[in-house]
């Protein structure tokens, strides 16, 4: 190879590397310039927020705690850092992040059966924190979870931001009237479910997910060591679930690292009722209202507080 040659690829390379660099700019300033939306949520929640009270999960958890409930029955402030399509390994990053810069009173992570089995795309979900890899070291072992190559296509400005673009043009239009909507992370969903026939999940034989059992375990130490009151919650269904495997797991885990697990899965309070559910998975506002209440009475009875 002539050395003329090998001086047009080397200028070709820092062209090419140049422009990584520029664009990735524009694209990190423009997700960062976000006021409304998940990814203004995630931010704030892993940057600003500093409540006392904070929610971690996926869509059940943004959508079945109610911060007023919390706040006016425990004189505590809260935030809601739940996402959708998001898994428990999310919600760890996130929590690993947070605790870097203060630690919350009472901590709850809403959890589901199945997300605690293995499942390849809940790995390519961390995708939503690609945009947070430089900056929070923290989180960097979690999001490289996602491949053995992640961390060398890390070194692109692009790629943690190459599909956030459209969305963050929309988030920043208008964005004023939805950031003044926003209710401390909280979605409530209206209307009622369709359906009246019962499903039985089994979790009975599911392949449980190493990482997030570690994880799992890793959050509850955390929150000993910090005396942060950890509620380790799964929501209410529409449908029955049928889970042993699970609940032995997290009542060893509740009581080797002494957190709180409370299954309101099955409560007969919700199965069958379609008044308070959006959809199978999801309560509407009115069973969310009455979920965060059953939660909260459950909380000041276990950490001994009156209201």
């Amino acid at each position: 190879m002539n050395k003329s040659l090998i001086f047009k690829i080397f200028i070709f390379l820092i062209l090419l590397y140049s422009i990584d660099q520029l664009v990735g700019l524009g694209l990190k300033k423009l997700y960062f310039s976000q006021k409304a939306g998940a990814a203004y949520r995630t931010t704030y929640a892993i940057d600003s927020t500093t409540a006392e009270i904070l929610v971690f999960g996926s869509s059940r958890a943004n959508h079945h705690y109610v911060p007023e409930v919390f706040e006016e029955g425990l004189s505590m402030s809260f935030y809601n850092t739940g996402r959708d399509g998001n898994g428990f390994l999310f919600s760890y990053a996130v929590f690993k992040a947070i605790l870097t810069r203060y630690t919350p009173k009472i901590v709850i992570f809403d959890i589901t059966p199945g997300e605690l089995q293995f499942k390849y795309e809940g790995y390519e979900r961390l995708s939503s924190l690609l945009p947070y890899y430089s900056s929070h070291k923290e989180i960097r072992k979690i999001v490289n979870l996602r491949s053995s190559y992640e961390k060398y296509k890390l070194f692109s400005s692009i790629y943690p931001f190459n599909s956030t673009l459209l969305k963050s043009f929309v988030f920043n239009l208008n964005s004023s009237k939805k950031l003044k909507d926003d209710r401390k992370g909280y979605l409530p969903l209206q209307g009622k479910i369709g359906v009246t026939n019962l499903i039985k999940y089994e979790y009975a034989n599911i392949q449980l997910d190493t990482n997030i059992i570690q994880a799992l375990d890793s959050i509850s130490k955390l929150c000993f060591d910090k005396k942060i009151k950890l509620f380790i919650c799964d929501s209410p269904f529409y449908f029955q679930t049928q889970k042993t495997k699970i609940d032995t797991l997290l009542t060893k885990l509740a009581k080797k690292n002494n957190f709180k697990y409370m299954d309101f899965s099955n409560d007969p309070y919700f199965i069958k009722h379609t008044e308070l559910f959006r959809d199978r998975s999801h309560l509407n506002n009115e069973g969310a209202i009455i979920y965060s209440s059953l939660v909260l009475d459950s909380i000041t009875f276990y950490c001994g507080i009156n209201y």
